[in-house]
């Protein structure tokens, strides 16, 4: 498996030859904090699978699911099973699709079957890791499903029956994500098939598991929410968000339907410990709010996918700009 790596990129490093492009450029276009997110993705990807989902049999979906099928049948490693699924698809992918699937997704595809090679020759297992099933479940799952949220935050992808999914897509009246769950669907009754009932249902739960584990690395592992706050002090209260939470507010004028009469509206995206203190505060400000919350499934922006949060001397710069500012207006 390494030599055929190795071959590979020997392969990408003589097409760049001969195209006239020079390595330095190669070289400069790659991203190193990304490829160690996908390494990292990667690797957690492989250690739940070797250790703890192949030994059991209890790999749902996936191209692991389509190995672990096959593996009974073929004599070969499951590495190159793996290794073997993977390319077929991603040449069908590009060949169906186009060039949509970037070297990153290669890179990932590669290292998949690589680490899965290496601890087949260096860390060999005779079983799993725990005797409870449900325990070896849960745990290589999770590893797993981590690494491919992390994968897909790289911007890359495990390629595997996201490529199916579509293509079915492109041919056939259903979407990207009915694609996916028929693809798994086919690959979990094989599964049942091959290894039984129970194995069969311990790997449906499995997948069940992987959606929600991967939803939440995605969208950042940490809850979000929606607050919107009506209150007759509603500019006090965001001088609170602004000033003590650091949030961005957007505020409109309601109409209640009841009163007839025009209000403000705060809304806001805080975390849960701000949360606590933006509703603790509000409480003590004005005991007569209105103020409803909602779960925020994902959010991007100025102070939570690209600005570091302002530590505390930062945010007392900012009071003290406020206050200075209130008081200059008042003055004049």
């Amino acid at each position: 498996m390494i030599a055929q790596g190795y071959f590979v990129i020997f392969c990408v490093l003589d097409w760049t030859r001969q195209r006239g492009i020079k390595l330095k450029k190669v070289l400069a276009a790659i991203d190193i904090q990304q490829l160690f997110i996908i390494t990292l993705g990667t690797l957690s990807m492989t250690i739940g699978l070797y250790f703890f989902l192949v030994p059991d049999s209890l790999v749902g979906g996936g191209t692991g699911g389509m190995a672990q099928v096959l593996a009974p049948f073929i004599p070969l490693p499951y590495s190159v099973i793996l290794f073997a699924i993977n390319i077929v698809l991603l040449v069908i992918g590009i060949m169906v699709i186009g060039k949509d699937f970037g070297g990153t997704t290669l890179y990932s595809v590669i290292l998949y079957s690589g680490f899965y090679a290496l601890f087949e020759r260096f860390v060999p297992v005779t079983g799993a890791v725990a005797d409870d099933p449900l325990v070896n479940l849960i745990l290589g799952q999770v590893l797993l499903s981590t690494g491919v949220g992390l994968v897909f935050n790289a911007g890359a992808t495990t390629g595997g029956v996201d490529i199916i999914a579509k293509i079915m897509n492109m041919y056939l009246p259903v979407t990207f994500a009915t694609g996916v769950m028929i693809s798994d669907m086919i690959i979990l009754l094989a599964n049942m098939l091959v290894f039984g009932i129970e194995r069969g249902l311990y790997a449906t739960i499995g997948v069940l598991l992987a959606n929600v584990v991967v939803d939440r690395v995605i969208t950042g592992g940490s809850a979000r929410y929606n607050v919107n706050i009506t209150s007759e002090i509603a500019g006090e209260i965001n001088d609170f968000i602004l000033i003590e939470l650091a949030r961005a507010t957007t505020i409109y004028t309601a109409k209640g339907g009841y009163t007839k009469k025009s209000r403000a509206v705060i809304t806001t995206v805080v975390d849960r410990e701000e949360l606590l203190r933006l509703k603790n505060q509000v409480t003590e400000m004005d005991a007569n709010a209105f103020m409803y919350v909602s779960p925020v499934s994902e959010v991007s922006g100025r102070g939570f996918s690209f600005e570091v949060r302002r530590k505390q001397s930062r945010i007392a710069k900012l009071r003290a700009r406020a206050l200075k500012g209130k008081n200059s207006s008042i003055n004049n």
